[in-house]
């Protein structure tokens, strides 16, 4: 399937931005062909939750237009309180039995009514224990499924897969380094959310949306600074390691979120180890806009004693494009990622 000609773009719909990226899939590898983004519309989206399908829409369709994406055909993912994405352990079944067993698990862990999700599963080839089967089910709400199909429309585009942007994150980590052996962390760093998943393998073993981004170290510095939001999200961005500019009582503020980032971060790490995640994690990766915030992965490498390593999301993914030049190219990796395992997707993957 991945070397089929059924292409789609990837379409990556963050709370603070939008990036659509095309690639050109061969057997001998992965081409970057196209990637641009837009500010996401104000109050167009929450949590993962779209509100505004229509202005959403629009923006994609302007940006799609302008910067000469030649497909139609998109996955989209979804992240936040849209989707849904746990490992269960349930008593070894034969596979015809499989799907109606996870159905009457996945009821006792999802908010929601069961007969308003649409419910996947992918049997982990793997368990720690021999008599069960570890699985993991993936679960979104029809309603805002729709919400993320009808942005679609509204942009002039086909929407072919739904995905879920961590699964995403973990697509493109793969393709690009392959399944290491020890468990791995992979975070994205948002605007207002941060995506955090175990792999191992190749196998995602645990996923958790944490609601903590960038959005927290501007919010400290507005209202203890009182100032706009816009004011205070270009004094974060113009902090530097030598900074003597900005007010010293930024740096304080901004540690202030830092710590709260950090005691998040640590909570979720100490969730997948009390939810059955038996095995250590080794090593982070990272990527997403909010880890360009300055000191954080420093700090968040000695306070949990844990080494970071940035995600290189084109280290096997080549470009042709001229537009796409090498300096542009750093510049834009950190917000690359969900969009190209997305865009690595394949019409009719499942």
């Amino acid at each position: 399937m991945l070397f089929s000609s059924k292409k789609v773009i990837g379409l990556d719909l963050g709370s603070s931005s939008i990036k659509i990226a095309q690639l050109s899939i061969t057997k001998n590898g992965a081409e970057l062909e196209n990637f641009a983004s837009v500010q996401t519309p104000q109050q167009a989206m929450t949590n993962g939750e779209i509100t505004d399908p229509f202005l959403l829409g629009e923006a994609i369709k302007t940006l799609h237009k302008e910067q000469k994406f030649n497909r139609k055909k998109a996955c989209i993912g979804m992240w936040g309180n849209s989707a849904i994405v746990k490992k269960i352990s349930i008593p070894r079944r034969d596979p015809k039995e499989l799907r109606e067993q996870i159905k009457f698990e996945a009821q006792q862990y999802l908010p929601f009514d069961i007969s308003q999700v649409t419910l996947e599963h992918h049997v982990l080839p793997f368990s720690f224990n021999n008599d069960m089967m570890d699985v993991l089910i993936i679960a979104a709400q029809n309603d805002f499924i729709t919400k993320y199909v009808e942005v679609a429309a509204f942009s002039g585009l086909n929407c072919q897969i739904v995905d879920v942007s961590s699964l995403a994150l973990a697509n493109v980590f793969e393709f690009n380094y392959g399944k290491l052996k020890d468990p791995i962390a992979l975070f994205s760093f948002g605007a207002t959310s941060t995506q955090f998943l175990v792999v191992l393998q190749g196998e995602v073993l645990f996923v958790r949306d944490i609601p903590v981004g960038g959005f927290h170290f501007t919010n400290e510095i507005s209202k203890n600074m009182g100032m706009t939001y816009e004011e205070a999200e270009a004094l974060k961005l113009s902090q530097t390691e030598n900074a003597t500019e900005v007010p010293e009582e930024t740096r304080t503020y901004m540690n202030l979120a830092l710590d709260y980032v950090t005691e998040e971060v640590r909570n979720s790490i100490d969730f997948y180890g009390a939810s059955g995640g038996d095995l250590q994690i080794t090593k982070a990766y990272y990527t997403g806009g909010a880890s360009l915030t300055i000191g954080m992965i420093e700090h968040l490498q000695d306070a949990l004693k844990l080494p970071f390593e940035p995600i290189n999301p084109l280290l096997k993914i080549k470009t042709t494009n001229k537009k796409l030049n090498p300096q542009y190219l750093e510049q834009i990796s950190p917000f690359l990622a969900t969009s190209l395992g997305l865009a690595l997707r394949q019409e009719g993957d499942t």
